[in-house]
């Protein structure tokens, strides 16, 4: 009997805050994660992002969603990804109680994930992420408006 092993698939990761949601109108609620993710519920989505989102998930790629988000707030996401009808294969979010910076939790995460996907791409507008990515060898797609704290 021959095994056969499939090669990786290629994967794509996009962040949800500033890069599939356009949060321009509710980043000074960021200080309080409940509010804030309760408000990302009105925000509209980054058409062009999400279209890239949905292009990747057609061409057969794995779509990852990144959040600075703990994970009790998965039912928040997972409605905002509904609504906008952005296809996920994996949302990766913090531990509770897990207050480190937003990008050093990502970059963890991808790291992670890169390991399953080595063929991973980024798109991100968080410049800390941005740069802790590139370092890993993770190609970005850097995208304009970050309102965050850069590492």
């Amino acid at each position: 009997m021959t095994t056969v092993i499939a090669p990786p698939r290629e994967a794509v990761a996009f962040d949800l805050e500033g890069g599939l949601a356009d949060v321009t109108r509710i980043h000074r609620l960021a200080s309080d994660a409940s509010r804030f993710y309760q408000a990302i519920l009105k925000c509209p989505a980054n058409r062009d992002v999400v279209r890239a989102a949905k292009e990747a998930h057609k061409s057969g790629k794995t779509v990852i969603v990144m959040t600075g988000g703990d994970q009790r707030l998965a039912p928040v996401v997972a409605q905002w990804l509904t609504r906008h009808r952005v296809p996920s294969t994996l949302v990766l979010m913090r531990g509770r109680g897990d207050h480190r910076p937003s990008a050093v939790v990502k970059r963890e995460r991808l790291r992670a994930a890169h390991r399953q996907f080595p063929h991973l791409s980024v798109w991100s507008a968080d410049p800390g992420l941005a740069h802790l990515s590139e370092r890993e060898g993770i190609p970005v797609t850097k995208l304009p408006g970050y309102w965050g704290n850069a590492l």
